[in-house]
Formats: structure tokens, C-alpha cells, sequence
């Protein structure tokens, strides 16, 4: 019995002392990734008491796997990889970015080089003639909003219009336009401002063919399982930080280098319904273009994606 008493002390303690880990995509690079974000990780552990590692991925889908096997408790990431750690992997959104100068929000881009076409319209009359640098599939701004709201909303079925297309984050999709690897390129407001900022000569060698309306910036999702204390440290810190406090102006700083941020704003899973109807509308989509589906099973997908879209708008809140 005192053995067990024991044991069972000695796991609350390793529990409770256990590394939190701050997962996020790294645009960027690893290295750079990393770079920028240990300051503010070494602040998040002093304020938590506890130690809190970094853990840069390549893309969205390591991310919520990781997320998922609890080797991320703390997440950075798209609006749409949020919605997919909220419905299958213990997930719940706290907070949202904020970039310099206030900016709440993004728009997603579609970049060419100057003397390509010069419109959405231009590039989408040349059939298998351009090749297309997308974002990962499960990334909000450079692969759902784009094939939704820029293609699909034209008729066009990305994978059977373009030559070719090759998937990377923005810096991936910036150099392939620019080295010529591709003729038509995926990004964000944010992420190109960085790069214009990084690589003004190249930037200057690119133009922006369409934008999207406007959609709130990335979100925070903490693991629904860790201690409620936590939850109420991390929480804390990350609304407070560079806002509050002797030290607001000096971490600032560390935002903005860590990602031109202003800072961050409390959130809820409410945020994600921004990006539920769009997948829906890309699902059905995607299913009125499959010619290889018979009638039947045509329409138990359909009543499939309904079924999921109602259960996703139960989980977020209801109806706008």
C-alpha cells in the first residue's frame, strides 16, 4: 500500500513538472523557426515554472499528428488545422495572433511573376499550361481558401486544371515563382509581407493576381487534458504578454521578431466557423466533379458531409 502511495506520488509529481511543448509550422525554416521563438519559450517557462520546449514541423498534417500523440500540448496553427485538433485530437482554441499594427486578420494571395498573367482570369484560361506552387492540404490560407474561393468558385478543379502542382509553405511557394519552378504561387497577406520584407529584389519580380475577403489570424489551441492550473498560466501569459507589466516593451520586441506580432487576443472555438462552411461548399464540390461515383453512393457521401458539418456546428457554437 505504501509503495502504491507512493508510485502514485511520484507520477502527480512528474506530471506536474512535465516539459510543455509549443508546436507550430515553421514558414520559415526550422532553424529560423526555432530561432525566433526561444525567447518568448524561455519567458513562458520562467512565468509557467516549468520547463517549455519549442517543436517546429514542416506542414499541418505532422503538426496535428504530433498534437494528437500529446507531443504537443500548446499549438500555432491554421484555422483549418485548428478545426481538425478540436474535432478529432482533444483540442480547444484560446487565443488568435495579433500582427504589428493591430492586424487581426489575413487575406490568402495568389502571386505571379510580373509579365505572366496578370489576373485570376488569365491564369485560369490557360489549361494545363501552368504549373501551380499550393499550399500543404490542410493549410486554411494557402490550400483551403484558395481552392475554394478562388478556383472551385470559377468552375475549376485544381488537380485536373494545372500542368503540375508541387506543395510547400509560403517560403517554398515564393522560390519556386521566383527560381521559375512555378508560373502561379499560393500565400498569404502576413507571410508575404515577411518575405517582401526578407527578399525585397525577388519580391520585386512578383505581382498579387487575386485576394481573398478577410479571415481572423491564426489561433492558439491548448490539449483539452491539461491540469485546469495550467491552462489558467498559459492562458494568462499569452494574452498578457507584451501588453502588461515592466517587461511589456521588451517582449514586444521578442514578437516581433518571432513573427512580426502585436501580441494576442483571447479566443474560442467560435472562431473556426469561419472556415466550416467553406469546406463543406469545396467538399460537394469535389463530389459533383467525381464522374466515377455511382448514384447511391453519390448520395450517402453528400449526406455524409451534412451529418459532419452539423456536428461541427454543434462543437463550435451554432449558427452564426
Amino acid at each position: 500500500m505504501f509503495r502504491t502511495v507512493i508510485a502514485a506520488l511520484l507520477l502527480l509529481s512528474a506530471t506536474a513538472h512535465a516539459d510543455v511543448v509549443f508546436g507550430f509550422v515553421a514558414n520559415r525554416g526550422i532553424e529560423q523557426g526555432l530561432e525566433d521563438w526561444q525567447p518568448i519559450a524561455d519567458d513562458m517557462s520562467q512565468r509557467l515554472g516549468q520547463k517549455v520546449r519549442l517543436l517546429a514541423v514542416r506542414d499541418d498534417k505532422e503538426l496535428s499528428e504530433r498534437f494528437a500523440r500529446n507531443e504537443i500540448q500548446i499549438a500555432r496553427s491554421s484555422t483549418q488545422t485548428a478545426l481538425n485538433l478540436v474535432e478529432h485530437g482533444n483540442g480547444q482554441v484560446f487565443a488568435r495572433l495579433v500582427l504589428t499594427g493591430g492586424k487581426g486578420e489575413y487575406r490568402s494571395l495568389l502571386l505571379t511573376r510580373k509579365g505572366g498573367p496578370a489576373t485570376l482570369e488569365a491564369a485560369l484560361s490557360q489549361p494545363k499550361r501552368l504549373n501551380f506552387a499550393s499550399g500543404f492540404n490542410g493549410n486554411t490560407a494557402t490550400y483551403l481558401i484558395p481552392q475554394y474561393l478562388a478556383f472551385a468558385k470559377g468552375n475549376v478543379l485544381a488537380d485536373q486544371y494545372f500542368k503540375s502542382i508541387s506543395y510547400g509553405n509560403s517560403l517554398d511557394n515564393f522560390r519556386a515563382l521566383v527560381d521559375g519552378k512555378a508560373d502561379l504561387a499560393a500565400s498569404s497577406s502576413d507571410e508575404y509581407e515577411k518575405l517582401q520584407e526578407r527578399f525585397p529584389k525577388d519580391a520585386a519580380k512578383l505581382q498579387v493576381i487575386w485576394q481573398s475577403p478577410a479571415f481572423s489570424y491564426d489561433p492558439l489551441v491548448i490539449r483539452r487534458d491539461v491540469p485546469a492550473t495550467t491552462q489558467g498560466k498559459i492562458r494568462d501569459f499569452f494574452v498578457q504578454y507584451g501588453r502588461t507589466g515592466a517587461a511589456a516593451s521588451n517582449e514586444m520586441t521578442k514578437l516581433y521578431y518571432a513573427d512580426q506580432l502585436a501580441g494576442f487576443l483571447p479566443s474560442t472555438n467560435r472562431q473556426l466557423r469561419e472556415v466550416t462552411d467553406l469546406q463543406l461548399f469545396y467538399a460537394l464540390f469535389r463530389l459533383t466533379l467525381n464522374n466515377q461515383l455511382a448514384q447511391d453512393a453519390r448520395k450517402e457521401q453528400e449526406k455524409a458531409l451534412y451529418r459532419r458539418y452539423d456536428q461541427l456546428v454543434s462543437i463550435l457554437g451554432g449558427a452564426y
